[in-house]
């Protein structure tokens, strides 16, 4: 199968090409849905609109299993500066996570399937909006997306494995997240008095500190809290102690009891600062997606046809879980699922991490992603 993947790598890597100069964020991705319906179109592969995806499908032979890959297309708010000749066209936009891989691995995988007569199982490919932001997967699932289907799998470029690997953990594999945002209001005044006002600058960069002690004091260092804060905004004047500051982030957690006592401890601590430094705070928590919980069944079956493919040297099973999120998560609580990564790391080169603006993929990891798929469904049972 393998074999076979790389003597499409032309094909591959054109349309890898064509998806990486018209990145698109979100939910709405009218250039990219319409990019794969065409070619969806010109493999003969039915297809439908699913909740801003389309959901495409080899339909299972009669008595065999229906699986589903998630392909995830939308990219990120990133100014790319790889200096690729097939460079993003749209200015503010990049596939700095590698989703145009994603879903150039899943028309391969479709284009292998397609030419084999007896497939052990068919195969539905969800192409989903929306990964990067506040999650497509739930509305696709909730459009039908897994009817049916008996075991998911996700595969996801990595940059820091080498092309030709595969990496997938049995059980926890990657954190839930909790987004936050918070309102501090104090007293704005002239900045010579900062007496007659209640700063809240000041008061916001002491509870940004304190609230990192909730993962280097309140968490067993054998767990995993990580607590990011992306954004902080006050004032526009250098002489004005403003009224209000605003504060946003995320909390990653690897466990359900984490998760709630770092959710409440977050509140709780910046409430009580807050009142002691005399500014009233608005805490608002935004639950976001569940933890990666592989089935171990499936993720041993993913290693198994890894190793198959590209040599038992080539298969990783990674010593911990990630601090990444991805809604895939939401596909694995409703069917046995393995979210695995797909190394795309060339020999010469040195890694650049995902989300990066001059982030790209060795395009050899595109005929092992189609490969690694295809053969995944032919090892059904």
């Amino acid at each position: 199968m393998y074999k076979k993947a790389q003597t499409l790598l032309p094909w591959l890597t054109d349309i890898y090409r064509s998806l990486h100069r018209i990145p698109e964020v979100g939910r709405e991705l009218p250039e990219t849905v319409a990019f794969v319906k065409a070619r969806l179109d010109e493999l003969g592969i039915s297809y439908r609109d699913c909740a801003g995806g389309i959901l495409a499908e080899l339909p299972a032979p009669e008595g065999k299993p229906l699986l589903a890959l998630r392909a995830d297309m939308d990219a990120l708010p990133v100014d790319e500066e790889t200096g690729l000749p097939w460079s993003s066209t749209h200015k503010g936009a990049m596939h700095a996570c590698g989703h145009d891989a994603h879903t150039t691995c899943a028309l391969g995988a479709l284009k292998l399937l397609k030419g084999e007569e007896n497939r052990a199982a068919g195969l539905r490919v969800l192409f989903q909006p929306d990964e990067e932001g506040d999650g497509g997967a739930a509305p696709m699932i909730a459009d039908g997306a897994l009817e049916g289907v008996t075991a998911a799998l996700g595969l996801h470029v990595s940059s820091l494995r080498p092309t030709g690997t595969i990496a997938a953990l049995s059980g926890r594999a990657r954190a839930a997240s909790d987004m936050f945002s918070v309102v501090l209001r104090g007293r704005g005044c002239h900045g010579a008095y900062p007496h007659m006002g209640i700063d809240t600058v000041i008061g916001g960069a002491q509870i940004l500190s304190a609230v990192q002690t909730l993962v280097s004091r309140e968490t067993d260092p054998l767990d995993s809290v990580a607590l990011t804060i992306g954004h902080f905004e006050a004032g526009r004047a250098r002489n004005v102690i403003p009224d209000t500051a605003r504060f946003d982030g995320i909390i990653r957690t690897l466990t359900p009891q984490t998760r709630l006592r770092t959710r409440g401890r977050f509140t709780e601590l910046v409430e009580t600062m807050s009142k002691a430094l005399r500014l009233e705070a608005e805490v608002t928590i935004i639950p976001s997606y569940p933890p990666i919980i592989n089935d171990p069944a499936e993720a041993e079956r993913v290693r198994s046809v890894a190793g198959e493919l590209f040599g038992a040297g080539n298969v990783i099973i990674p010593e911990f879980p990630q601090m990444g999120v991805d809604d895939f998560a939401y596909l694995a609580e409703k069917v046995p699922g393995c979210y695995a990564e797909l190394g795309c790391l060339a020999p010469d080169r040195k890694p650049e991490p995902l989300h990066s603006p001059r982030f790209f993929p060795d395009e050899n990891c595109l005929p092992a992603g189609a490969a690694m798929t295809a053969a995944w469904v032919m090892s059904a049972r």
